[in-house]
């Protein structure tokens, strides 16, 4: 029987672990004999795409395995006892208390009904520790939430992503564990609020001198944080070591293909302008949007042009407007002052002011969007054949059930999937061939403009390079133009010709993405800039970065500087180079 090595500094030992689920009348292999070790004040990431077996590697520090799996050998020691040895009581014991997790999406593990305050209380009260104001309140302090003497009276709904994430982590953090197991924490979040999350773990660490064991398919998030690396591809180790040895001089080629797959805002070529001028396919002139009852606008004075054959990226931190955009131009929500109008390709000018539902037919069929969970945006029951077959009927785009058989499985092979796939249903894809299902179905109405929103925040590096060069292909092919969302300056650097910046609602800079990333002008636009974290790169925001407030004057103007570069003259803005 394999022997743990606990040590005085390590805390946990995987010894040889390889775990298998039923399949029907065969068993799957998901991990295959994977071995490291946790330190007191060190922090191990876990990486690799999806279906590695990195998040089911990670969670059995917990005791936990998926409902049909099993440890077919070696051990999980969390110090001196293996976890899957223990009586059910000391295993709850050791959930939370001993071994801390904090889930990809922190919305959904809050409770919607509690006030924040009281899930707290909740996760102290489980553990028999303090659970007075006054230690709620400290927590809320530790992890640097505002407001910590009101804030536990808030809902989960009533606090942003970062902020719920927060909270994630001081419920945590709560009971003092010695690891904290922390998966996909940053998936959703915009890069300025990523950077201050991993700059709080990292602080949280050495104060409580926990280990830490991050799960991520961002090879910057763990480059910025872990200390050691090990590479997972279907079940099995590929490379393991420091992380510097790891993601600066990789020694496997597996590991060198996530590296460069990775997006970058340094040393990447920009999109060369492939478009001429006249040739509008989108025009948005001073478009003010607010939600229902809202009493302040959601988006104010928001300006833009998209011409045929070009991808236009709007880029800015959750809350900035963005997706507000992207759902009014949809139908989704509605323009309350300002222009937003469609040109079809006869030239015929249409209106983009109402709702999806009071659009003529052809205006509908014009404007497509792929959203940005392909999860929740296909019908679970519905077999892919199906799903995309929906639009050619409701646009009229066949005329016979075997022309919509031939379509469906021409849209398929052009999205890189082939005919293979009409028959099966969502549950049966990746994230990736989800996606790609996503911009198939967008596509079958046959569209003008195609925007994509967030579509590949939730992707592993790999199928996220290969989603955005398929869009950029299907781009120049149809000779669509496209609005692309994203939080990610170094998503959009490679596929944008243009980029807008907003924050608060409102448009802060505008320019051609090369002039852009040569010289941004507004301070918001190299605050963006600053907080991405590339492979390689070891250096996080301070950990008060997030406390750093950029105010925009929404009196202020967008200035011509040359070139198709325009930026908000809030003061300080035109003052740099």
């Amino acid at each position: 029987m394999t022997t743990s090595l606990i040590t005085s500094d390590v805390v946990a030992d995987v010894v040889d672990l390889t775990i298998s689920y039923a399949a029907g009348d065969r068993r799957v292999t998901v991990a295959d004999g994977i071995s490291f070790t946790l330190e007191r004040g060190r922090t191990l990431g876990l990486v690799g795409e999806s279906g590695s077996g990195k998040s089911t590697v990670a969670r059995t520090l917990l005791g936990h395995l998926r409902d049909g799996s099993r440890i077919d050998t070696g051990q999980v020691h969390i110090f001196d006892t293996d976890v899957f040895t223990l009586p059910a009581a000391q295993l709850r014991q050791l959930r939370g208390g001993t071994v801390a997790l904090v889930a990809q999406n922190a919305g959904h593990a809050l409770t919607p009904s509690m006030r924040i305050g009281e899930q707290i209380r909740e996760a102290l009260q489980v553990h028999d520790l303090p659970a007075g104001p006054d230690r709620i309140i400290e927590l809320f302090r530790l992890v640097r939430l505002p407001f910590p003497d009101t804030i536990g009276g808030r809902y989960p709904h009533q606090l942003s992503g970062g902020q719920q994430q927060r909270v994630a982590i001081a419920m945590a953090v709560a009971t003092n564990p010695k690891i904290l197991v922390l998966d996909e924490p940053t998936t959703a979040l915009d890069v300025i609020t990523q950077a201050a999350v991993l700059a709080l773990v990292n602080d949280l660490r050495a104060q409580l001198g926990m280990a830490v064991l991050i799960v991520s398919h961002d090879l910057g998030v763990v480059s910025a944080v872990a200390d050691d690396v090990l590479v997972m591809r279907n079940g099995r180790e590929v490379e393991h070591g420091p992380t510097g040895q790891v993601l600066g001089a990789p020694t496997q080629a597996y590991t060198r293909e996530l590296i460069e797959a990775a997006p970058r805002i340094e040393g990447v070529d920009v999109p060369t302008p492939r478009v001429t001028e006249g040739d509008t396919v989108l025009l948005c002139r001073d478009v003010d949007i607010r939600y229902p009852h809202a009493p302040r606008l959601a988006v104010s004075g928001f300006n833009l042009e998209v011409r045929r054959g070009e991808t236009v990226a709007v880029v800015g931190e959750s809350g900035s407007g963005k997706s507000t955009v992207a759902t009014a131009l949809a139908g989704l929500a509605l323009v309350e002052n300002g222009e937003a109008a469609l040109w079809s390709s006869d030239g015929a000018r249409n209106d983009l002011l109402g709702s999806a539902a009071k659009r003529p037919v052809d205006v509908r069929r014009s404007v497509q969007m792929i959203f940005q969970n392909a999860d929740l945006a296909l019908n679970p029951r519905r077999s892919v054949g199906d799903s995309i077959a929906r639009p050619l009927q409701v646009f009229g785009r066949v005329s016979s059930r075997s022309a919509s058989r031939d379509r469906v499985a021409t849209l398929l092979t052009e999205v890189g999937l082939g005919p293979d796939f009409a028959d099966r249903v969502p549950a049966q894809l990746s994230g990736g061939q989800r996606q790609r299902v996503g911009i198939a179905r967008a596509l079958a109405a046959e569209p003008s403009l195609l925007i994509a929103d967030e579509i590949t925040t939730a992707l592993d590096v790999s199928v996220q390079a290969a989603v955005l060069e398929l869009l950029e292909e299907l781009r120049d092919q149809h000779a669509l133009a496209c609005l692309f969302i994203s939080h990610d300056l170094a998503v959009v650097r490679s596929i944008a010709d243009r980029i807008v910046v907003m924050k608060d609602g409102l448009m802060v800079e505008t320019a051609p993405t090369a002039a852009l990333f040569d010289n941004p002008r507004h301070p918001y636009t190299r605050t963006l800039l600053d907080a991405v974290v590339e492979p390689g790169h070891a250096d996080l925001p301070s950990s008060d970065a997030d406390t750093r407030v950029i105010t925009i004057d929404p009196s202020a103007v967008l200035v011509d500087v040359g070139g198709g570069h325009r930026v908000r003259n809030d003061e300080g803005a035109l003052l740099h180079p």
